[in-house]
């Protein structure tokens, strides 16, 4: 046998095995259903079902961007538990499972890191665990999908959502504690009666056993320090490998089809 049939067929079974891959992936769903048990720090943590949040995250044909924002923000808190530990990795797919996408794990594996933070807000939500930069990272895209301008702002120890709508007025999102504040940012930073006022509540956030935590005078100190900025997380890596993991089994699978048909034509 040729090395170069050798090698068709090499990178033909390689291709077989990604694309099973793939279409198994379509059938299994990153949505662990132990979450809905698991203990985390906050009450009622996790509410809503991925099937039932599926149905939920488009906006509304006549609904307002104000309106949609607020729901959105809702969604994505009550969708998600506030769980990142690393007895978790496995069990609730912190790395990414070969099945959903055999490129990011890779990635991961080039890079180390053992946990991966989704983009993609289907995703996010899908997976359903993440610490605050996670909610925030997946309503901010969540919002972006349906024309909403949305930033992340970096607290340094807390990550929030700023949404600027098309009329001027600018809102500041806190899907981890779920809290929607419809003041800017600037004007949460400047005004700390504002901030005593949004997260007066603060205490009531967390369960029973959880016997440390951020207090209101915490978060309002976070607000307030310098060094507060917007940081971007890019996409297109993510976007890519999305679209790559379908397209290279068909490109490995295509070596050999070609010399089975040219040994028929022959």
């Amino acid at each position: 046998m040729k090395t170069r049939e050798i090698l068709s067929i090499t990178l033909f079974i390689l291709g077989m095995i990604l694309l099973v891959l793939n279409v198994t992936g379509l059938f299994k769903s990153m949505r662990n259903v132990e979450i809905y048990d698991e203990i985390t720090p906050y009450k009622d943590d996790i509410s809503i079902r991925f099937e039932e949040a599926r149905q939920q995250w488009m906006r509304g044909e006549n609904e307002s961007e104000k309106d949609f924002t607020v729901r959105a923000t809702m969604l994505v808190s009550k969708s998600m538990a506030h769980y990142w530990r690393n007895e978790g990795i496995k069990k609730y797919y912190m790395r990414v499972p070969l099945w959903e996408n055999y490129i990011l794990t890779f990635k991961q594996w080039i890079t180390g890191h053992k946990k991966y933070e989704f983009r993609n807000y289907k995703k996010v939500i899908e997976r359903g665990v993440g610490l605050c930069s996670q909610p925030c990272i997946g309503l901010k895209y969540l919002l972006d999908a349906n024309g909403i301008e949305a930033d992340l702002w970096d607290l340094q120890q807390h990550i929030v959502v700023g949404v600027t709508f098309k009329d001027g007025t600018e809102y500041t999102l806190d899907p981890d504690y779920g809290y929607v504040i419809p003041v800017s940012m600037s004007g949460l930073q400047g005004n700390p009666n504002l901030l005593w006022e949004a997260y007066k509540n603060q205490d009531a956030v967390y369960d029973s056993h959880v016997t440390e935590h951020k207090h209101t005078e915490d978060i309002v100190k976070m607000y307030r320090q310098e060094g507060n900025h917007i940081y971007y997380m890019d996409k297109s890596f993510e976007d890519f490998s999305y679209i790559a993991k379908w397209v290279l089994p068909f490109l490995l699978i295509l070596p050999y089809l070609l010399t089975l048909f040219i040994r028929k034509k022959a």
